[in-house]
């Protein structure tokens, strides 16, 4: 048996082969875009949602809309905008009825196929990109990896993160929450109402965030819908820190499928939506056996699993059963699991706990030699924090 009892939880989770089983999504470069960008940008979001440009209609429901169409018309009429946006343009909108041609076009493609394989195949402008999906938008636009790259050059247009000094005086701040985030007393939300609060907690790229002031306002320049705007000091949960636009960041969030955390609340209860996927136990063991009992007067010893049913049920023929040693149990904590992969679940959470395994052959009462795999020589409040690390990150990653 190791003496090593305890490994940082640092080391876990840069551990490359932890983040292969919690498949985490790529992270990028938080680039923060000036205002005039993120009008010109919010044009084309709404022109691939809708698959053609907005228009200056007299609807009052589509307010919305009008205001889209009147901003993408002033800076076609200014040649300046035109010349800052034209390496943004990625649907072609600086060019008059560009969307209007390309529709053109699209009527003289050809309009039947006799098969998927024939679609894939088709050089037609309704497929001319990624042919591996078919159902696909209407018009395939390019990555503004090309142009990120171009501006990170521009030192007052981003902001780069860096390693923060004094995060330790955080880090106990975003573990609490990522324990409310398992619990549900935190709901994950989408981001969607485009305001940002100080103190508040955010995730962004399946990375959670934290927003620890909001800078003095100042209007902005130009026909952005957003008049003011104001600099921000954002924290992040792997120690790093950077000072991005608030407008920058919150396109940002929309755009990524970003996430509010909500307030605690203590009245909160899992929804009739949510899908109870069953329980993460931690437990101790009654056995009279003199090498378990040596072991434990030792070091701190449990054992770590995921059941479906209630772990009452699960527990409940612990005596007979080699991976309760042969022996009764205690439970000392369960944590409920809401909307999640049960096996990529467990397996990520006994890779985390795999340095802590027990490392010895146990006897049994019919004589056979047991190798125990679920028991770990390990403090609870470690198991605690790699558990509700897990399971708010993989939260944070649906």
């Amino acid at each position: 048996m190791t003496d090593k009892l305890i490994r940082s939880l640092d080391d876990i989770f840069n551990d490359p082969d932890f983040e292969k089983l919690i498949v985490p999504k790529e992270k990028k470069k938080a680039i923060t875009y000036d205002p005039e960008v993120e009008g010109f940008i919010e044009i084309q979001n709404w022109v691939k949602k809708n698959h053609r440009e907005p228009e200056k209609t007299r609807d009052i429901s589509r307010l919305s809309e009008r205001k889209l169409a009147s901003r993408l018309e002033g800076i076609r009429k200014d040649k300046n905008r035109i010349a800052l946006l034209k390496s943004y343009d990625e649907e072609d909108l600086l060019k008059k009825n560009s969307l209007k041609n390309i529709q053109t076009e699209i009527k003289h493609e050809k309009q039947k196929f006799t098969s998927l394989d024939e679609i894939l195949s088709d050089n037609s402008i309704l497929f001319s990109s990624n042919k591996s999906k078919v159902n696909q938008k209407l018009f395939v636009t390019k990555k503004l990896d090309e142009v990120k790259r171009e501006r990170e050059n521009e030192p007052d247009k981003i902001s780069k993160r860096k390693i923060m000094d004094g995060f330790s005086k955080y880090k106990s701040l975003f573990k609490q929450v990522q324990a409310e985030i398992t619990s549900g007393i935190r709901q994950l939300l989408p981001f969607r109402n485009n305001q940002l609060v100080e103190h508040g907690f955010y995730v962004l790229n399946g990375q959670l965030l934290y927003i620890e002031a909001v800078g003095e306002e100042y209007k902005t320049k130009g026909n952005n819908s957003r008049k003011t705007n104001a600099r921000l000091h954002v924290i992040y949960d792997n120690g790093t820190e950077n000072y991005p636009l608030r407008n920058g960041l919150m396109a940002s969030l929309y755009g990524r499928h970003g996430k509010v955390v909500t307030e605690p609340d203590a009245t909160f209860k899992f929804t009739a939506d949510d899908h109870v996927t069953g329980y993460v136990y931690i437990l101790k063991s009654n056995s009279s056996n003199t090498v378990v009992r040596k072991i434990q007067s030792n070091h701190s010893l449990y054992k770590v699993g995921f059941t479906a049913g209630t772990v009452e049920k699960r527990i409940a023929n612990a005596e007979n059963e080699s991976t309760y040693l042969y022996a009764p149990v205690q439970i000392v904590e369960k944590m409920k699991v809401v909307n999640l992969n049960p096996e990529s679940l467990e397996t990520a959470i006994h890779h985390a706990l795999k340095k802590y395994r027990l490392n010895v052959e146990i006897p049994a009462p019919n004589g056979k030699m047991l190798q125990p795999r679920e028991w770990f020589v390990v403090d609870l409040k470690t198991i605690e924090e790699i558990v509700n690390q897990i399971i708010s990150k993989l939260r944070m990653e649906e």
